[in-house]
């Protein structure tokens, strides 16, 4: 799409916990052990692999890796969210086909939307909760975890998004909720957008000059 550009918000799920958890403590462990395994003893270099595999890390590694690229961007003609850049993964839809887009700061109600949408979002649970099995996975639900700010976008028409999804992908039930340890989804195109972002207040604005609040 082209048109001026109004908005631009790259690493928008990018929180200060999910960022923490998810790369800053575990690099901080890792380099401790290195540092200890040098002036210590050599066993502290066990924990070199150990601590990126050890719960909650890796739950949080992995979550901070499917968020990594989320951004937004709207202009004049239209708003595209996803992976920007990248060649799968993000979306574009022009104004003429959105019937509503406003911000949300409760992240309860975000997660009651979502199931009550039967929607599941790998950016937001590392494997599939309890109960979530059957959801499906829309294209343009990006809510991490810690999200306090959560744009909703409704569509008019689905037909008018352009972009392709990433390809299917199995997570984990781990028995819990599914008659197997994993389970294959595929990603939809849907009318529904839910895309984190960090600056609220600036994001509204641009949204009010495009008519909505």
């Amino acid at each position: 799409m082209s048109g001026a550009e109004r908005y631009r918000e790259r690493r928008s799920a990018l929180s200060a916990p999910l960022v923490a958890l998810g790369g800053v403590l575990p690099a901080l462990l890792v380099a401790a052990a290195v540092a200890l395994g040098i002036v210590a003893a050599p066993a502290w270099f066990v924990l070199v692999p150990v601590v990126p595999l050890a719960p909650p890390f890796l739950i949080y590694i992995s979550l901070l890796m499917r968020n990594r690229r989320t951004g937004i961007v709207l202009d004049d003609a239209g708003l595209t969210v996803g992976a920007l850049g990248a060649a799968r993964g993000v979306y574009q839809i022009p104004w003429t086909a959105v019937a509503a887009a406003r911000i949300e700061t409760g992240p309860r109600l975000v997660d009651a939307m979502m199931r009550a949408r039967r929607v599941f979002s790998p950016t937001r649970y590392w494997g599939v909760p309890r109960g979530m099995a059957a959801f499906s996975i829309p294209a343009g639900v990006l809510v991490p975890p810690f999200a306090r700010a959560v744009l909703i976008v409704e569509l008019a028409e689905t037909a008018a998004v352009a972009g392709e999804p990433p390809p299917p992908r199995r997570y984990f039930g781990n028995y819990l909720n599914v008659d197997s340890f994993s389970r294959g989804h595929t990603t939809e195109i849907s009318a529904l957008w839910l895309v984190p972002t960090r600056h609220p207040d600036r994001l509204a604005a641009a949204l009010a000059h495009q008519g909505f609040s």
